[in-house]
């Protein structure tokens, strides 16, 4: 599995570029009108309810990436102690926010949009565009449990360790902590070639 870990992390990174950028398009801010959203939504159903799978695609991957990534963890620690499981933890935080996320606020916002519930797509829009607390908590979480397995006992080389853990307080900086999400997305295939890159290495004979 650790060969497959770059291409997973690189996987889950374009499927939510596509899910959360290509798709979501112009689509109305925090601030929208009831009306406007139900006109928007009404004229983008299709793109709305693609981005489901697509997302939901990417969170699976997700589950099978910090699953493999504890497994390394462990694996290449003396005394790995908690933080592969904090790492794994982490992981799962942030795919149930995202999941919780869709299925509370998304979905509802589709179908109060085709039903021209103004209001409530109003309201559904507006805390579906700042429910980000839980998102950038287990993305900090993720990549400082991460970083800090790495330079304390992993086999993973320490600059990696460094990266983890500069991605994991951007995520903290309040209102530039977005960065640290967008930094983590190309932080995953980063870390799953290395991990590839690693592999290969001891695979080798002496």
């Amino acid at each position: 599995m650790n060969r497959w870990m770059g291409l997973v992390g690189l996987a889950i990174f374009v499927l939510f570029v596509v899910g959360f950028g290509v798709l979501s398009g112009n689509s109305p801010g925090e601030n929208a009108s009831g009306q406007s959203l139900v006109t928007y939504w009404n004229a983008h159903q299709t793109i709305g309810w693609v981005q489901i799978p697509v997302i939901g695609l990417g969170l699976a991957l997700m589950v099978l990436f910090v699953s493999q990534l504890r497994d390394v963890l462990s694996g290449a620690a003396d005394d790995c102690g908690p933080l592969p499981s904090v790492a794994y933890a982490a992981g799962i935080i942030f795919v149930s926010d995202l999941v919780v996320a869709g299925a509370l606020l998304h979905i509802p916002l589709l179908l109060a949009a085709h039903n021209h519930q103004a209001n409530i797509a109003q309201t559904l829009n507006f805390v579906g565009l700042n429910n980000e607390l839980l998102l950038l908590f287990g993305m900090a979480l993720l990549t400082l449990s991460t970083g800090l397995a790495i330079l304390t006992g992993s086999l993973l080389p320490k600059w990696l360790g460094w990266v983890s853990i500069v991605v994991g307080l951007a995520c903290c900086a309040g209102p530039v902590s977005f960065l640290g999400f967008l930094l983590g997305g190309v932080w995953l295939p980063v870390l799953g070639f290395v991990i590839r890159a690693r592999t290969k290495t001891s695979a080798q004979p002496a």
